[in-house]
């Protein structure tokens, strides 16, 4: 009995190990569901009259996402890169998306900025920085046979080609 108790405590730990590790799909869907608040972003910003560009939060944004790097033992430098990169294309989205609300007006209430929206940006932030940090460790790396995945994962109908490639040029020169 003990021997089968053991060996059932065993495969549940090495199983655990398994879904412990991240997919590329996984990292993929969680950059995907952070541009997703993009446009929450833009209409919360429009409906109070402020800048879609405001650089001194994207310092911070940059600088935190960095901190959080060190933190999972990744490149700071490397996430700095791909940070920034995001920031360009959910400035994109937020241009696109505002410029669409001149023709399409809309009722809808945006989530809040301060309490929802950038806590949930925080929190995705350093789960993918977690993720990404133990992708690279498990020996995996993002290489251009994953574009076709990412390019598909990306669903914002606002985000171009071009800023797609941009974002993943960037991940895949995410080290640790």
């Amino acid at each position: 009995m003990l021997k089968k108790s053991l060996l059932v405590c065993l495969s549940m730990a090495s199983f655990s190990c398994f879904a412990a590790t991240p997919t590329s799909l996984s990292l993929f869907q969680t950059v995907n569901e952070r541009l997703s608040y993009m446009e929450d972003v833009a209409l919360y910003k429009a409906q109070h009259h402020k800048a879609i560009e405001d650089l001194p939060r994207e310092a911070v944004v940059i600088s935190k996402a960095g901190e959080s790097a060190q933190k999972y033992q990744l490149n700071k430098a490397s996430i700095e890169n791909f940070t920034a990169a995001q920031i360009s294309v959910a400035k994109a989205i937020q241009y696109r998306y505002r410029a669409d609300l001149l023709s399409k007006p809309t009722d809808s209430k945006p989530r809040d900025l301060t309490t929802v929206i950038r806590p949930a940006l925080i929190q995705l932030n350093n789960e993918l920085n977690k993720n990404l940090s133990t992708y690279l460790a498990s020996g995996h790396k993002i290489t251009q046979n994953d574009w076709p995945e990412f390019k598909d994962t990306l669903d914002n109908h606002y985000i171009s080609e071009s800023d797609k490639r941009m974002l993943f040029t960037a991940l895949e020169k995410i080290k640790r």
